[in-house]
């Protein structure tokens, strides 16, 4: 191998883990409540700020099977910008499902369980409020 083509090899090595290094080093915080209603009361409404786009703010919610679940979030940016994720709980195989992209929801719950509601931000600095009914 010519020097040249080694000065080459030696540079494409380093940049590939130098930015693998650096995609390690991106992690944000994970915020994580338990939504709970006040007695009497089937909605509860959760307020915040998606400070990064690679925080994460979780929500759980306990229901029952065949109970519907509305969520609505508002914010002043755009739906481009951040929209929510519901997951279910794990079906009896194991497998994951839910529903993304939106930022409203109806749901028929398939199972009793903890639902996630989580924010998924493209942007930093994300308002919001997230309004959770379970009837």
């Amino acid at each position: 191998m010519t020097k040249p083509r080694l000065s080459l090899l030696s540079g494409t090595i380093l940049l590939i883990l130098l930015g693998a290094a650096s995609a390690l080093g991106q992690k944000g915080q994970v915020v994580e409540k338990n939504v709970e209603f006040a007695r009497g009361r089937s909605s509860a409404t959760v307020k915040g700020v998606v400070a990064d786009r690679l925080d994460s703010h979780i929500f759980h919610v306990r229901a029952t099977a065949g109970q519907t679940m509305s969520v609505q979030m508002i914010s002043s940016r755009p739906l481009r910008d951040a929209y929510l994720c519901v997951n279910y709980p794990l079906t009896e195989k194991g497998e994951n499902e839910g529903v993304c992209k939106k930022r409203s929801y109806k749901i028929k719950l398939p199972r009793d369980g903890d639902y996630e509601i989580y924010i998924e931000a493209i942007r930093d600095r994300i308002p919001y409020t997230i309004t959770i009914t379970v009837k």
